[in-house]
């Protein structure tokens, strides 16, 4: 179906032709913390609606291999830590720690897990890619004609799981005879819908939201004011502690010059303020009869520290040989989203339950890092 327009889309909704929304791997991919998401957390709101919320089986395969991928990372870098540690240190590590700390649990297990837990918080539906006998001829005769989601680069092949999912997703929307809305950034998602008669793609979750909550927008609106306005201490507290929260996990990487090489590594990211004249207008993503969640963007003053590991090349073998090491801070303006639930009724000050900061990892430019401060006659250089 040709890409609809936002009012479009409105009218479909409030005509009841959209029986379902679809989510892309990239929609989850694109959003810190994955499936712990707030915003995702908010697809339980159509349960109630009657609007089913469907994951093609191609699709969560994708989400679970992607959250493997992820607690792998993590565990190893922790593992990596842990021996790195009990070197310098010279210690043990207890049993019961590496059991705490999952150290050797199976990461495969754990996406299963958490995807299936997420599947029933918001009353999800699994679409299987292997009920229909035709759909292995389709998608070749798609490939090898290069239409969507096949493009005409090298790359089409790639498209392949993106072929099934889309067949199947649209198998159903035309048994259904209704529209289906899916959620993707991804060209090939939206080349296939703009040919599909029953097919609908939207770029963001965020927008799709937005238009099945407008006539929630006002009260948004309404708190976002108070909160510029200076309303509700116990409310930019609860900001603080979830900046707080957010930036011990905050993923940024140190960049900069000095005069020799170096390597770099962040140590802290701490709130110094929330500029009220920078918080941008909120958009409505759920309610009911009790709160509303909001998404809001706002400005904050972080400070950054990060160290600065010097070194040389050793001319012959090629050995890096170390030269000490530095710590630099600097105070850099961010921009954030926050997603927010609050009490709906707006009686007084606001009234929070939940705040999100949400931030993918970004570089931070510390300029010149001095290798060898010369105000310090005794720094050890070598």
């Amino acid at each position: 179906m040709p890409k609809l327009t936002k009012d479009e889309i409105k009218e479909r909704i409030a005509d009841a032709s959209i029986f379902a929304i679809a989510i892309d791997t990239a929609v989850v991919d694109g959003l810190p913390g994955q499936l712990d998401n707030a915003i995702l957390k908010t697809l339980v709101q159509f349960h109630a609606r009657g609007i089913r919320i469907l994951f093609s089986e191609i699709v969560a395969e994708e989400i679970k291999r992607h959250v493997a991928l992820a607690a792998k990372e993590s565990q190893h870098a922790l593992n990596r830590a842990m021996r790195q540690q009990r070197a310098r240190w010279k210690i043990s590590i207890p049993n019961e720690i590496r059991e705490a700390l999952a150290l050797e649990g199976d990461a495969n297990e754990l996406a299963t897990a958490q995807f299936e837990s997420f599947i029933r918080a918001v009353h999800g539906e699994l679409v299987p890619a292997t009920e229909m006998a035709e759909l292995p001829s389709e998608v070749l005769r798609r490939y090898f004609a290069e239409t969507p989601p096949f493009g005409r680069s090298g790359k089409r092949k790639h498209e392949f799981p993106d072929a099934f999912a889309l067949l199947t997703l649209e198998a159903l929307a035309r048994d259904e005879d209704k529209l289906l809305l899916c959620v993707s950034p991804d060209k090939g998602w939206q080349d296939f819908s703009a040919d599909s008669a029953c097919i609908v793609c939207v770029d963001h979750l965020e927008d799709v939201l937005s238009y099945f909550n407008e006539v929630h927008q006002a009260i948004a609106e309404e708190i976002v004011a108070a909160w510029r306005a200076g309303a509700g201490e116990e409310f930019i507290g609860e900001i603080s502690r979830a900046f707080e929260y957010r930036l011990d996990d905050l993923d940024f990487h140190p960049t900069g010059n000095a005069d020799v090489d170096f390597e770099s590594e962040p140590i802290e990211a701490v709130l110094q303020y929330v500029d009220p004249q920078e918080i941008g207008e909120p958009t409505a993503i759920a309610a009911d009869a009790d709160t509303i969640t909001f998404i809001v963007p706002v400005e904050a003053l972080i400070s950054f520290t990060a160290q600065f590991n010097f070194y040389v090349v050793d001319g012959i073998d090629h050995d890096e040989v170390p030269l000490g090491s530095e710590e630099a801070s600097v105070e850099k303006r961010v921009r954030f989203d926050l997603t927010i639930t609050a009490d709906r009724p707006l009686e007084g000050e606001p009234v929070f339950h939940e705040v999100e900061v949400a931030s993918q990892p970004f570089e931070v430019d510390f300029g010149y890092v001095e290798a060898f401060p010369r105000d310090n006659p005794e720094h050890e250089k070598y």
